[in-house]
């Protein structure tokens, strides 16, 4: 009966329970069998409850025991509470002893676990990193090795890189609820799933188990960088920095536990050889555990890890841009030509709207050369590479396609709306001021231009959108240049 109470209690009662049946053991031993068993029969009752409870446990029992025996045989003598105090203090040292040696062992053995899960996440981690150099796909896998539970199991991490002026943070991305539900809910489908850390990275976390609403507000966010800020004090020491209450007098942290309604978060710093690269933050909005200095630490590496790994994807990027642009005028080469115009020519399965194309040259560019050199026509292709990209709009692409010959892409564009655009263009290059032009034949320097458009239905493929164009151009140069022609009949051109 003492064993079933005792699987059905806490802990303390459970050691009442075994230390009393043990007292009424001893009694009924002594009812059968007489009491001049008592005094050793009692030392049983004392080692078990010292080893219950301890030093504490093995002095009580022992005064009792010493009380029982004086009681019941009638025989006063301090030489039985001597050996009940002995054999108390001795099974409650015994005890303290084991506990603390298990206790130890417990902890050994704790973390060792977290060490081998960590470095299962560090593995997993720099596996997935050095398969891509794509920023998005990096922020994904350092985000979801923070917050997965099979990862370092915080509730939610968010991401802030320097803009390419490191004078403020940008919100770029974050894994995790906007609020407790939601975090409850997101708990609950990877439990059903059975989702690993690799399963998270892998099957599209994004789309599945991140809080719309948490990114839109992370990704308004530009918080200037201030070295006196929560931010600014994590990178300029290079340490994680714990706010355990927030601190009324930065502005930042009032942001943060504002829109992210935390009360407790770490920054930690994503630095680079010494370069800052931005900061990721973590918090507990669900379970709200506390998080420890060791808890930074553990996440130190990653954040190592992750530093590196966006910096290189940066370098990377930019050499992508670098080779996707002309040296000269920085604007996009045929290179890229070829690649945004296959992304946005209008085919039977991507549904896309008109695509319009504008092809121009200067006039009388070889003239220009001959009379200045080349020097100063060089500083001319930069100024009208200025002026194209001020007459575009917010999604045109313009293009340098060598020598004097520019190109502009005009997506979702009528050719009508091109005709409008390309005169604007002609018109901004006849206004604006060029060095040397006073040399060309009429003091100006101008432009000829060819527009066409994929509605009309002689143009069906890439090339005859190019060709047509390019007829246009030569209308335009052959009626006197410095003017627009648009590609309206399919004739080709003697």
């Amino acid at each position: 009966m003492a064993n079933f109470l005792r699987f059905h209690v806490s802990a303390y009662i459970n050691k009442l329970i075994f230390s009393l049946t043990a007292l009424v053991l001893v009694e009924i031993f002594i009812e059968v069998y007489g009491k001049y068993h008592i005094q050793w029969m009692l030392l049983f009752f004392v080692g078990i409850s010292g080893y219950s409870y301890k030093l504490p446990g093995g002095i009580i029992a022992a005064v009792i025991s010493a009380a029982l025996a004086v009681t019941q045989t009638e025989v006063s003598s301090l030489l039985p509470l001597l050996a009940y105090m002995a054999i108390g203090a001795g099974s409650g040292f015994v005890s303290q002893y084991l506990f603390e040696k298990k206790r130890d062992h417990h902890k050994w053995m704790y973390m060792l676990m977290e060490q081998s899960k960590h470095l299962q996440v560090f593995r997993e981690v720099s596996t997935t990193m050095q398969r891509t150099l794509q920023q998005d796909l990096l922020l994904k896998v350092i985000l979801t090795s923070v917050t997965a539970g099979h990862g370092l199991g915080f509730n939610r991490a968010m991401i802030f890189l320097f803009s390419s002026e490191p004078t403020s943070l940008r919100g770029i991305v974050g894994v995790g609820p906007m609020d407790v539900k939601k975090g409850y809910e997101v708990w609950e489908k990877i439990s059903e799933d059975k989702l690993k850390l690799r399963d998270l990275i892998e099957h599209n976390f994004d789309s599945n188990f991140t809080d719309p609403e948490l990114n839109d507000i992370l990704k308004s966010l530009d918080i200037p960088y201030d070295e006196q800020n929560v931010f600014g004090v994590a990178l300029s020491s290079q340490k994680a920095v714990i706010v355990k209450e927030i601190d009324n007098n930065d502005s930042s942290q009032i942001l943060i536990h504002e829109l992210f309604q935390t009360n407790e978060f770490a920054v930690i710093p994503l630095i680079n050889q010494g370069k800052n690269i931005g900061i990721l933050l973590i918090d507990n909005i669900v379970n709200k555990r506390p998080i420890t200095l060791m808890d930074t630490e553990s996440i130190i590496p990653l954040a190592n890890q992750a530093a590196i790994a966006l910096d290189h994807a940066n370098l990377y990027e930019q050499i992508e841009e670098m080779a996707l642009r002309d040296g000269l005028t920085g604007l996009l080469n045929q290179r890229a030509f070829q690649t945004i115009l296959e992304d946005h020519f209008p085919h039977s399965g991507n549904q896309r709207g008109p695509l319009s194309l504008i092809i121009f040259d200067i006039d009388f560019f070889k003239v220009f050369n001959d009379k200045n050199g080349h020097l100063l026509g060089n500083e001319v292709l930069m100024k009208l590479a200025g002026v194209i990209v001020d007459t575009m709009r917010p999604g045109d692409f313009s293009f340098r396609f060598g020598g004097e010959e520019f190109v502009v892409l005009l997506p979702e564009t009528t050719l009508v709306q091109s005709e409008i655009i390309a005169e604007k263009i002609r018109l901004n290059v006849e206004i604006a001021k060029f060095p040397g032009e006073e040399t060309q034949p009429n003091g100006t320097l101008t432009v000829s231009i060819g527009t066409a458009c994929t509605d009309h239905s002689a143009i069906v493929t890439k090339n005859e959108l190019i060709d047509a164009a390019d007829q246009a151009l030569y209308k335009a140069k052959k009626a006197g240049k410095n003017t627009v022609v648009s590609f309206k009949e399919f004739v080709t051109i003697d």
